[in-house]
């Protein structure tokens, strides 16, 4: 996740305020700049702490405030805000001590996931934010890690498509289509439909790649519920073309299938593996966008 906060840990060198209330985005009236500045360098000059502690709230503005929090999500360490979906990803970011990728976006699941891995450090201090859309910015951080950034919207929050990228159907008028899925990547010769699940697939993961070529993405905990040959089946009948999930569910489901000699039926419509550890996730992602998904 991006963060201005100029002592962000994850920044190579320490910023200044005045860089971020100078971003177009931030939208910082001309009367409201100097005293949000001399609030910001007075009592936010400052790294995130663990513990985390509350530093005061910088403006009465709330639309400001919320601006601000949006850009520089660090301070949610530093103020005593809910923490967004956004925030909690960039904690287990700065946690894990590095930007999230598919060899970790597992371990980044753990550290969100209460009583899972290890604690945030730092911590926001008031976590928060959706779990299903907390799992949809870690699948969106795995693609922006090998090139495939999420599209921005425009002032009508439509996507600005531009390529390679990904669109998070979450967010803005593409939310109407949400049903369909949670991320859509630009593929021929018809989009995929990223669908992000959690631990547990069930029926859900099942029908959301109905009339589409589906994705799944998830960290999945159950391998009884991928390797039978009619649920295998039913993934491929609903035009799923691979399913991701942690490696050890992976090696389960793939020793089963091989004890159990289906592994004919463990193959999508390309008459490759249906289903795939995350590790394979981003790089499979930036094979075919924009080209061919029979490339999976």
């Amino acid at each position: 996740m991006d963060c201005h906060h100029p002592y962000c840990p994850m920044r190579p060198s320490p910023g200044t305020w005045l860089d971020v209330i100078d971003l177009p985005t931030m939208r910082v009236r001309p009367s409201d700049k100097g005293p949000l500045l001399a609030l910001l360098n007075s009592n936010f000059s400052k790294k995130p702490s663990n513990p985390p502690k509350h530093l005061g709230v910088p403006t009465p503005n709330q639309g400001l405030l919320k601006r601000l929090l949006a850009h520089c999500p660090c301070l949610h360490n530093q103020i005593d805000v809910g923490a967004t979906a956004r925030a909690m990803v960039h904690f287990c970011e700065l946690t894990l001590g590095c930007r999230i990728d598919a060899t970790n976006v597992h371990d980044a699941f753990l550290i969100q996931h209460p009583g899972k891995g290890p604690a945030f450090d730092p911590a926001p201090l008031a976590p928060g934010g959706d779990g299903g859309t907390i799992m949809e910015f870690l699948c969106s951080e795995v693609l922006r890690s090998v090139g495939i950034p999420p599209m921005k919207l425009d002032g009508q929050n439509w996507p600005i498509w531009q390529m390679p990228g990904h669109v998070l159907l979450n967010e803005g008028k593409m939310n109407a289509l949400r049903a369909f899925g949670d991320i859509l990547i630009p593929c021929a010769p018809t989009n995929l439909v990223i669908s992000v699940k959690s631990e547990a697939a069930r029926e859900r993961l099942l029908y959301s790649s109905n009339a589409i070529e589906g994705i799944g993405f998830g960290f999945f905990k159950e391998p009884e519920e991928f390797w039978t040959e009619s649920r295998m089946a039913l993934y491929k009948r609903m035009r799923f073309s691979v399913i991701y999930m942690p490696e050890e569910t992976h090696n389960a489901v793939i020793s089963h299938v091989r004890r159990a000699k289906t592994e004919r039926h463990a193959v999508n419509i390309n008459g490759t593996e249906l289903y795939r550890p995350l590790n394979m996730f981003g790089e499979d992602m930036k094979r075919v966008i924009g080209r061919s998904s029979m490339k999976l």
